[in-house]
This record gives C-alpha cells, sequence and structure tokens, in this order.
C-alpha cells in the first residue's frame, strides 16, 4: 500500500508552486492556453475543452469564505500520451527544458515544440486546487495502451514538509481509480477541480483571448470548447480576426530584422484596427513563435509625447511571427506581456518596430479620416437633415458637408460616440458652412464683368439669403444663451453646475470675440490627456467637463481660446471665494502649464495656460490679491459684469436679429 501511494514523485518547493503557478496563471484563458501548448507538443491532433460558457465565477464567495461550485474543467487530447515512467520523468519533473532532454520537434508530426521552462504544468494551480491526469501513452499491448492515473492536490503540495536533516521532502501525488489500467487509444486527460474565485471568460471572449494567444493554421490541429452547462454552441478555435481599417495594413514578409550584419526572417502584419479593442487581448501587436504567442507590445516601447500617439495606442494591432523570438532564454518576459527591450535581439527588433509605427502611423492618417468621416454621416444623419433644411439649394448643403468635414478632420472615433460633440459639430458646419458660400457667391459677383443685370441680381439675392440662414443660425445659440445666463446668475437656487455647462457650450459668453472657427476638436481629447496625466501624477482623479461627465461635479471647466488652455472656475452667484478655494484653481493652472510644457503634441496646439475666475467676490488675503492683480495669466469676473459686457458686445447683433424676425430661414431640428 505504502509503495503504491509512493508510485508518482514530484520534487518542488512551495515557493516555485506560488511564484510560477499560482501568482503566474490566475487568468482562466491563460491556463487553458498553457494546457492546449501541452497538447500540441504530446503531438495531438484534435484538442477538446469542457467548461462552462456562463462568464461568471467558479467559486462563490459566502461570509468571506471561497466556496466551491462543483463544478470542473476537462482538458482532453489524443497525443502521445504518458506511461508512468514518462509521468515521473517528465510531468512532474517541474522545469525539465523538453528541448534540450527530447528534442526541437515532436516525434511523430515534426512540430517545432512551443515548451520550454517546464513550468506551464503549473498552470492549473492558479485557478484551482486539484487536477486529476489520466494519461495513456507508450508502446500499444494486446490490452491497448497503459492508463497512468494520479491526482495532485494544491493544499498538500504547499504543506512542505522536510526530515530530520532540514531536506525538503518530494511529494507523492496519489494513485487514481483508473491507474494501471488499459485504454483502446492513447491521449491525456486532465479535470481541474475546487476553484478559486475566478471568472471564466464568455463565450466569446474565451474564443477571442485563446485565438490571440495561438497563430496556428493546420490541417493536423483543432482546438474545441464545448460548454459543460449544455447551454451554448461549441467553438472551434482559430486565429484571431481583427477587422483592420481600410488602406493600413502593412506586411512584413520581405522586411526582415537586422541584427550584427544578419537578416532574421519575420512574417505577418500591422495595422490599426477598425473599431476599439473588445478585449486587451486584442491590444498593440501579438508576436508569435512554434505557433504560439511569446509577447504583445503596444507599441514597440515608443516613448511617450509624439505625434499621433493617442490614436495608435489605441487602435495599433497585428500579427508578426519570428521563430528565433523563441531561441533566448532572456529575450522575453516571463508574463509574456512584453519583450526585455535592453537585451542583443530585443534592441534591434525596438528599432525595427518603431520604423514601422512611424510608416503606419503616417499611411493610416487618410484612412482613420475617412472612417470618422463615415461614422460622423451615420450618427448625426448629416445628410438627411440638409434634405429636409435646404430642400433647394444644393450650393449651401454643400458647403455646409464641407465645413462639417472640415471640423471632424482631426477628431477621433472615440468622440464620435458622444452625441453632445456630434450635435456641436453639425451645428457648427451649419454656421460656417453659409459663411463660406456667402464669400464664394461675393467672389463670384466681384469676378463679372459682362453678365446680364438678371444674372447679377440673382447672385445677389442668393447672397442674402445665405447670410440670413448663417445670421440665423447664431442668432438662436446666442440669443437663447445670454437668456439663460440672466436668468441663471437672478436665480437663488442656482449651482456652479448650471453655469460650468452654459459656458463649455458658449465659450463666446467670457470671449466676445470667439468664433466658431475657434472651435477645436481637439480640445476633448486634450481633457481626457490632462485628466489621465493628473491622475498619473497627483493619485486623485479630476474632472474638467460639465457636458462630457453629466453625473460629476468638474473640479473646474477646460475651454480653449487663441491657442491657450483656459482654466475656468466658477463659483455661483453671490458666493464669495476663499483663499483654499484660490489656492485649488491656481494649483490646477500650475498643473495645466506642468501638462503643456510636458507633452509635446499638446504643446503644439496650446502656447499657454490661463485662470480665470468667475465668482461675486473675494474673500483672499495680500497674496491672493496680489496675484490676480499682477499675474497676467489670472483674472477675476462677477456674474453681473460678465452679463453686462456679453449683453453690450451683442447689442447690436440682437437689435438686428428682432429686426429681421419672421425673415429668418427655418433651423434644421437637433438629434435626440
Amino acid at each position: 500500500m505504502e509503495a503504491s501511494s509512493n508510485k508518482y514523485t514530484m520534487r518542488i518547493s512551495r515557493l516555485t508552486i506560488d511564484k510560477l503557478g499560482i501568482q503566474m496563471y490566475d487568468r482562466v484563458s491563460a491556463v487553458l492556453a498553457e494546457l492546449i501548448a501541452n497538447a500540441y507538443d504530446a503531438d495531438a491532433e484534435h484538442v477538446k475543452i469542457s467548461l462552462p460558457f456562463f462568464g461568471q465565477y467558479l467559486a462563490r464567495r459566502v461570509k468571506g469564505q471561497v466556496v466551491d461550485q462543483g463544478f470542473e474543467i476537462v482538458i482532453e487530447d489524443d497525443g502521445a500520451g504518458m506511461t508512468a515512467q514518462e509521468v515521473n520523468e517528465y510531468y512532474l519533473n517541474v522545469g525539465y527544458n523538453r528541448r534540450v532532454g527530447r528534442g526541437e520537434r515532436t516525434p511523430k508530426l515534426n512540430r517545432r515544440v512551443m515548451g520550454r521552462k517546464g513550468i506551464g504544468k503549473l498552470a492549473p494551480f492558479g485557478i484551482c486546487h486539484e487536477v486529476e491526469v489520466v494519461s495513456a501513452g507508450g508502446d500499444r499491448t494486446d490490452c491497448g495502451y497503459a492508463v497512468s492515473n494520479l491526482i495532485l492536490d494544491l493544499d498538500k503540495m504547499l504543506q512542505e514538509k522536510t526530515d530530520k536533516f532540514g531536506n525538503v521532502l518530494p511529494y507523492h501525488p496519489r494513485p487514481g481509480t483508473e491507474d494501471e489500467s488499459y485504454s483502446d487509444s492513447a491521449g491525456t486527460k486532465l479535470i481541474l477541480r475546487r476553484f478559486d474565485r475566478r471568472r471564466v471568460p464568455t463565450r466569446d471572449e474565451l474564443d477571442r483571448q485563446l485565438a490571440a494567444r495561438f497563430g496556428l493554421s493546420q490541417s493536423n490541429w483543432s482546438v474545441r470548447l464545448e460548454d459543460s452547462t449544455g447551454d451554448g454552441d461549441p467553438i472551434d478555435i482559430g486565429t484571431l480576426n481583427v477587422d483592420v481599417m481600410s488602406g493600413t495594413r502593412i506586411e512584413v514578409d520581405s522586411r526582415p530584422v537586422e541584427v550584427d550584419g544578419q537578416f532574421l526572417p519575420v512574417s505577418g502584419w500591422v495595422a490599426y484596427a477598425k473599431d476599439p479593442y473588445k478585449d486587451e487581448v486584442m491590444a498593440g501587436v501579438r508576436l508569435y513563435a512554434r505557433g504560439k504567442i511569446v509577447a504583445q507590445t503596444r507599441d514597440f516601447d515608443i516613448k511617450t509625447g509624439f505625434t499621433g500617439e493617442f490614436k495608435m495606442r489605441s487602435y495599433l494591432t497585428g500579427a508578426i511571427h519570428a521563430e528565433w523570438l523563441d531561441d533566448e532564454e532572456d529575450f522575453i518576459r516571463t508574463d509574456r506581456q512584453d519583450i526585455i527591450w535592453n537585451s542583443d535581439l530585443g534592441t534591434p527588433l525596438r528599432e525595427w518596430g518603431r520604423e514601422l509605427l512611424k510608416e503606419l502611423a503616417s499611411k493610416a492618417e487618410v484612412s482613420a479620416g475617412r472612417r470618422v468621416w463615415d461614422i460622423f454621416l451615420e450618427k448625426s444623419k448629416l445628410q438627411e437633415r440638409l434634405e429636409l433644411a435646404l430642400p433647394s439649394d444644393r450650393d449651401v448643403r454643400e458647403s455646409i458637408m464641407r465645413a462639417a468635414r472640415s471640423l471632424v478632420t482631426r477628431a477621433d472615433r472615440d468622440s464620435m460616440q458622444n452625441p453632445r460633440f456630434v450635435e456641436r459639430v453639425v451645428n457648427l458646419a451649419f454656421t460656417v458652412g453659409p459663411h463660406r458660400t456667402l464669400l464664394e457667391t461675393l467672389d463670384k459677383i466681384a469676378s463679372m464683368a459682362h453678365e446680364s443685370a438678371d444674372e447679377i441680381l440673382d447672385l445677389f439675392d442668393k447672397a442674402r439669403v445665405v447670410e440670413m440662414y448663417s445670421l440665423g443660425q447664431v442668432a438662436r445659440e446666442r440669443v437663447e444663451a445670454i437668456g439663460q445666463l440672466r436668468r441663471l446668475v437672478s436665480a437663488q437656487s442656482t449651482v456652479e453646475k448650471q453655469l460650468q455647462k452654459l459656458l463649455e457650450r458658449a465659450p463666446w459668453i467670457l470671449y466676445p470675440d470667439w468664433t466658431p472657427l475657434s472651435f477645436n476638436q481637439s480640445l476633448a481629447r486634450t481633457r481626457e490627456s490632462f485628466e489621465s496625466w493628473y491622475q498619473a501624477k497627483y493619485g486623485h482623479e479630476i474632472v474638467t467637463s460639465a457636458i462630457a461627465n453629466p453625473r460629476k461635479q468638474p473640479d473646474f471647466v477646460m475651454l480653449n481660446h487663441e491657442g491657450r488652455l483656459e482654466v475656468i472656475e466658477i463659483k455661483r452667484p453671490q458666493h464669495s471665494l476663499t483663499d483654499g478655494e484660490f489656492g485649488r484653481a491656481f494649483g490646477y493652472l500650475t498643473a495645466v502649464r506642468d501638462f503643456i510644457d510636458e507633452t509635446t503634441e499638446v504643446r503644439t496646439l496650446f502656447r499657454k495656460a490661463q485662470l480665470t475666475i468667475v465668482c461675486d467676490s473675494l474673500n483672499l488675503d495680500a497674496m491672493g490679491q496680489n496675484t490676480i492683480r499682477t499675474d497676467d495669466e489670472v483674472s477675476h469676473k462677477t456674474w453681473f459684469d460678465l452679463l453686462q459686457s456679453t449683453s453690450r458686445s451683442h447689442e447690436d447683433f440682437l437689435k438686428v436679429v428682432r429686426e429681421m424676425q419672421g425673415e429668418l430661414p427655418k433651423l434644421p431640428v437637433e438629434q435626440e
């Protein structure tokens, strides 16, 4: 009995199990990937995995305790299997180097071996406490293939025992009920039980995550996932399909990596994804060797602050195969998330990749613009709205369309998901477009030398209609905004966020010289970038837009005016600004200044920062008062002054608008 229980032997330290099993493999998809790779190296042609596809957890947490729910994950293959001797010699020998011990190729199908470090067998213990191995291998006998059946218990493995000399005693997995029986076919089955609280990805997530880990497409290799609950359809894992942006794909087959005068071959591609990533596993470029992912890089270690950084980090995708990537022990990080760039192979690969990304960024700019424009037209319904508003004036319709295209030229796809941003572009296009048509019409009138009086009068009529249409757009916005400002300033119940939204939507209230042509669609992205930069630097979240964050109170509103980033600090009417509030606002100004200095792309758009405080009175010490008086980039306005100056600035305009009411053309209906 004692001899039988010690049939299988594993020599391993508790620390090794913890570092190489539990900590490295805490995701279900990562565990399955290692076990699939083991089946591939065993010359399996078919792998079947049974597990629940529910996207929930394998264990529950009840009163602080993890309670297993009785699920099993079963991984079954038709590979060579193992005899009891092979189980002890190879499988239970943690750290056994397959390539050194038994060669670079598999014996039956001549595959290049994926495994190298001999630690993948510990992967299941990152998610469960029990692994049962049932393996039939060796030479076929009259009875079939001899079966080895053993059960590994993580809790017992972690109970590190020593002899009287302090030597760690080996761990002996207990034999299972099928041990020393026979099977009609060779192969290995692993059964995972007694799970930690780990989430099983949904069906689609598993498909993407496993497909991303294997770059294989072979006639003698298939992996099928089946739902053990019986609810879902099976999945046949293939290669990962990513919809790429038209015109951005670059093939790298003819672009070897030069290392010390040698040219190392690569194949595959890089591109921009058509849409934002559905899963983190799809982000960046996946690097494959021997059919398995060996690393993943988002940017080939490019430093931050370069032109096009946001788009590249959001949409870069690709798959590159290079067999030599997995030949060096210290070239790939153990977690396979990136390359060790400061290495003999990492440095030339980094330079190769950076040149590739520069070319891709240039190539993608035009395609990205086309994609954003298509999304904008779909979201805004601009063409349909133009037909309704201007059914008989094709020139104005085309001019508005051109204006809209100009406004979204540098916008990104994320902005197109914001209905307020899309609507703002539409309104600006309806304002700017007629101006352009007016100027074109006036130029045409000026160039007419021999045309008849009727033709010239027709053009003047057209110019008048276009001018009134443009005026009507501006009129509606400004009349409504000034009226709203007057109501908010006089109301006792007004809160800061209402005023923040109004000034963000109508910057001309603060800056009378503001025009639609001042509109900068990169501001939204700059806000997002600043908020991320601020959180990374100061360790807490900041909000800079009242419109983009309907559920949060902004710390301040960020606007842009004449090449400046404006920090707008707003207090409700009748409020007196305190030293603490001023110090906090001035701190935001300092942060924005630092952000501009440290971020190359932002610095090309905005030269400096300014702080504007809008409140009815100041309760500041001498230092604060002096700062407002002497710092050219800090100013204070009261709500009454702001309302009066805005009304005066637009007095003539509003008078003309009132006189023209009834003549103004019908405005387009906004999207709901």
